[in-house]
């Protein structure tokens, strides 16, 4: 009986330790993450880049263009803008220091 109570207790710390260290890990990696979504948003404003030329030189030369090419575009065209305003908004918010160490510049 006192096994099932203890590993009872332990899966419920479990879980209450993952639900308050994960938050956690977003704040203090935030500097870091919002560095990884420029790189990454960067990227994909590369690739849809060489797509729109493949499509274009497809086009020229009379080649069908599969329905998903252009949606693919689109939707990296709508991700690429909304991503691109959330960096440009978190750029221009005021800022408030968790960790000094990263405050002291």
């Amino acid at each position: 009986m006192v096994e099932i109570g203890v590993s009872v207790a332990a899966k419920v710390s479990e879980y209450l330790v993952d639900s308050v260290v994960r938050p956690l890990g977003y704040l203090f990696n935030y500097r870091t993450n919002i560095e990884d979504l420029s790189q990454q948003v960067e990227k994909l404003r590369d690739a849809r880049d060489r797509r729109q030329h493949s499509l274009d030189a497809a086009k020229r030369n009379g080649l069908v263009i599969f329905d998903d090419v252009p949606k693919w575009l689109t939707r990296a065209d709508r991700f690429i803008q909304d991503a691109s305003k959330f960096l440009e908004d978190e750029k221009a918010a005021p800022k408030s220091c968790l960790n000094v160490f990263e405050c002291v510049q």
